[in-house]
């Protein structure tokens, strides 16, 4: 929603109660001790994540494999946190419906947005840790075809929400950004 920001020299985006998105390019002193319950995004330009693999298994089907970057540095220190695998398409014959742990979104007129949350071993796991167990598997997510109607080609990419606190004279504030990877277009 502030991705903008950055083109005019903002180092912050801000909302207040999720409606409008806003530049700024300091945080305030005073912020969080009004009665409005404004969010700031610290935007980072200089981080990419790496994009997905494509993986073609036949004529029916195709995979995106989402790299395990979550586990190096510099990402391992950033508190990540919901990682998705985004696919975009030209709806030509598709329905765009949300099912199963597909999220389905209608962009423009002819676009749709499907959104996978994929979870990060070791870190989205909750349970204890004497019964976790990392296999080192790929972060793969197999598409059937069928999914993407007639669309020409699809566009995969990553985002995850990395998070920090910025310290301030009277405190601290939490930060949220939105990382992305580089889009991959994939002719089907």
């Amino acid at each position: 929603m502030c991705h903008t920001c950055l083109d005019s020299g903002s180092r912050f985006c801000y909302t207040s109660d999720h409606k409008n998105c806003q530049c700024a390019t300091i945080v305030p002193q005073n912020c969080g001790s009004g009665q409005l319950n404004y969010t700031f995004c610290h935007l980072l330009d200089d981080v990419l994540l790496p994009p997905p693999e494509i993986v073609v298994h036949d004529e029916h089907s195709v995979s995106a494999v989402v790299p395990r970057f979550f586990q190096e540095a510099p990402f391992d220190s950033m508190k990540p946190s919901f990682l998705y695998l985004l696919a975009l398409f030209t709806k030509n014959g598709s329905d765009c419906t949300s099912f199963g742990e597909i999220e389905a979104y209608h962009r423009n007129q002819d676009k749709c947005l499907l959104r996978i949350r994929v979870q990060m071993p070791k870190i989205d796991y909750t349970g204890t840790e004497n019964y976790y167990y990392d296999d080192r598997s790929p972060l793969e997510s197999q598409f059937s075809r069928e999914l993407f109607g007639g669309a020409q080609n699809v566009t995969f990419w990553n985002e995850v929400t990395i998070r920090r606190d910025e310290k301030l004279n009277n405190g601290s504030l939490a930060f949220a950004t939105v990382l992305k990877s580089a889009r991959v277009e994939y002719e089907l």
